[in-house]
C-alpha cells in the first residue's frame, strides 16, 4: 500500500483520537491551549524523521518517524489519573495498522513527573510507511 504524509498524518491522528473518545486534546499545529482546573488532557504530536528509497527499480519510499502523546493530569492525581489513560493511549497503536499501511512499533510509556500544575507522562510511538510515487 501507499499513501503520502497527509494521508499517514490524518489515519494515525483518527486512531488516537477515537481512543481518546471526546477528552480534551492539544492537536499539533492547531491553536488552542491546555484547560484550566483539573481535567486530565493530551497532547499530540507527529514528527517525521527517517526513510529514503525502499526499492532501487521503482520510486518506492519509506516514511518513518515518532508519535509524541504527552499525557497531563493535575499534580496530586498524578500516575493514579494517568496509568488508564496511558493504556488508552499505548492501546490505539500496539498490534494497529491503518488502512492506507502504517505500521506501529515500539509503543512505550516515560513518566516525566510534575511540571508546574501537571504531571506528565509521555508516551511514543514509532510509525512506519510507504509511499510510491
Amino acid at each position: 500500500m501507499s499513501m503520502t504524509v497527509q494521508q499517514a498524518r490524518d489515519e494515525m491522528s483518527a486512531l488516537f483520537a477515537t481512543a481518546w473518545g471526546n477528552r480534551k486534546v492539544l492537536w499539533d499545529g492547531v491553536p488552542g491551549k491546555p484547560p484550566t482546573g483539573r481535567t486530565p488532557w493530551a497532547r499530540f504530536t507527529i514528527r517525521h524523521a527517517d526513510g529514503g528509497a525502499a526499492s532501487i527499480s521503482t520510486k518506492h519510499f519509506r516514511r518513518e518517524g515518532t508519535i509524541f502523546i504527552q499525557l497531563f493530569a493535575p499534580v496530586g492525581d498524578g500516575l493514579s489519573s494517568l496509568d488508564p489513560l496511558t493504556k488508552i493511549a499505548m492501546d490505539a497503536y500496539e498490534g494497529q495498522s491503518t488502512a492506507g499501511g502504517a505500521w506501529f512499533r515500539d509503543v512505550r510509556c516515560r513518566e516525566i513527573g510534575p511540571d508546574g500544575d501537571w504531571y506528565q507522562v509521555n508516551v511514543l510511538v514509532d510509525f512506519e510507511y510507504d509511499e510510491i510515487k
